[in-house]
């Protein structure tokens, strides 16, 4: 009996292969397609992606992620690359003190957890760490932290723990990433542990200029419901500060979140959930960003379009080719289970 290949290869196709495919698709073979068709399908197989994102929620595309809130302020800019969301909750936590904080290469410890992002623990040499002992019998379990950052840096850090204080494990790594002044950026531990002391240390060979350190735990999530545009406005004291319970999102050129109240003190981050744009069409070499059982409907979508340009007379039935299948993946695609995503009104 033959063996299998043992091989996924085709699990990642390159960009320029779906490209002569749909050309052969439609009669044209790969031997005549110049560079301005191959830009030509390039613009096409954007479109029809954006096509996908306008008819469907394409789970692949959904995300996660936390937002830094402060205190009275109602409005936050969300990332370019943000098309929708899809849920919102108010994230609620303990912040765990009452111990010693410590900082290697110089750097004031304490100004990282004294709950004022106008101060900082900044540090005089590269690789530093900061760390926080909760001494002998306070052993704490912390599964959620924060970072705020004293200035725009790039950092590479690591999160670690003691027993001890003296002997330190890794607990998670962060990848590298920019970090903006005074915004929080928030991180879940997958494996928390319980130990006497943690720490942050950086690994990049940039110098910690930090200006708060948010190890946590006790976290609780609350839903927060999504409202129209129309509804948003009726609301006559938009700085009203309380407990945030109500979501808009404008989505103009940039996507605004606008959250009802706006957060009193004790509330400083959101967990929502979004779709994302997927990626730009890039380099013939590239794959696109789509998982790999999409590709015949990829091609078949693609056909279609460049049919309409170079071969009328069969974009009708690649229509119907086209939409069958799309059909049947946007159904495969989506939760076997009762969902309700509400889409902003207004």
């Amino acid at each position: 009996m033959p063996s299998s290949s043992g091989t996924y290869n085709f699990q990642s196709v390159a960009v320029e292969l779906l490209i002569r495919e749909a050309y052969e698709n439609i009669g044209i073979s790969p031997d005549f397609i110049e560079p301005q068709k191959l830009d030509s399908a390039r613009r096409s197989l954007n479109l029809l992606l954006l096509d996908w994102m306008n008819k469907s929620v394409n789970l692949w595309t959904l995300k996660s992620a936390y937002l830094s809130i402060k205190k009275g302020k109602g409005q936050y800019i969300l990332p370019d690359y943000l098309n929708d969301i899809t849920q919102v909750n108010l994230r609620t936590s303990s912040r765990m003190l009452n111990g010693a904080p410590t900082s290697s290469n110089a750097g004031v410890a304490v100004n990282a957890f004294d709950d004022n992002d106008s101060t900082a623990c900044t540090q005089d040499a590269p690789d530093g760490n900061i760390s926080y002992d909760y001494g002998e019998g306070n052993a704490q379990s912390i599964n959620f932290i924060g970072v705020t950052s004293n200035s725009n840096t790039r950092y590479s850090l690591i999160i670690e723990y003691s027993t001890n204080n003296a002997d330190w494990q890794e607990l998670q790594i962060i990848e590298a990433q920019n970090f903006q002044t005074r915004i929080t950026i928030w991180f879940d531990i997958l494996a928390p542990m319980v130990a006497r002391a943690y720490r942050i240390r950086e690994t990049g060979g940039a110098t910690l200029n930090i200006s708060e350190i948010y190890f946590n735990n006790n976290v609780l999530d609350m839903p927060i419901s999504n409202v129209s545009r129309y509804e948003y406005l009726t609301y006559p004291n938009k700085n009203l500060e309380g407990r945030p319970s109500i979501y808009y999102l404008d989505r103009g050129m940039d996507s605004v979140l606008n959250i009802w109240p706006t957060p009193s003190v004790q509330y400083n981050c959101l967990q929502y959930s979004y779709e994302k744009v997927m990626q730009d069409v890039g380099l013939y070499t590239k794959t696109i960003e789509i998982p790999s059982v999409l590709y015949p409907t990829a091609v078949l979508g693609l056909s279609f379009k460049l049919a309409l340009k170079f071969n009328p007379e069969m974009a009708d039935m690649l229509r119907a080719e086209y939409e069958q299948s799309f059909n049947i993946v946007d159904t495969s695609y989506s939760e076997d289970v009762a969902i309700s995503i509400n889409k902003p009104q207004g």
